[in-house]
């Protein structure tokens, strides 16, 4: 890869793998992301993944960007995809819904 590359575009990346091995490759993903510096858009459905990984979170719907902030501010935005989003992370795994 050209050392060059201003960007890089990842389309959920560790969709396929399983808990331990995806756990393992966002630290791995992490690190290597603030070393190099790079712009990278990376492309989740996974509001964990997205919190752990990003430093701005973009919510598109039907093509549009309907959100735009950081983390932070992300989990306190009032719209209601983007409540839909977080109202996934107080699931309780084996909890009916």
């Amino acid at each position: 890869m050209s050392a060059s590359i201003l960007a890089n575009s990842l389309d959920e990346p560790f969709g396929a793998l399983d808990p331990v091995t995806r756990a393992e490759l966002q630290r791995e993903f992490s690190a290597l992301a603030r070393r190099l510096g790079k712009t990278i858009v990376f492309v989740t459905h996974d509001l964990r993944e997205a919190l752990l990984l990003a430093s701005r979170i973009v919510l598109l719907e039907a093509g549009r960007i309907i959100a735009s902030a950081t983390p932070q501010d992300f989990l306190r935005l009032d719209h209601p995809e983007v409540r839909a989003f977080t109202s996934s992370l107080a699931m309780t795994p084996g909890a009916s819904a």
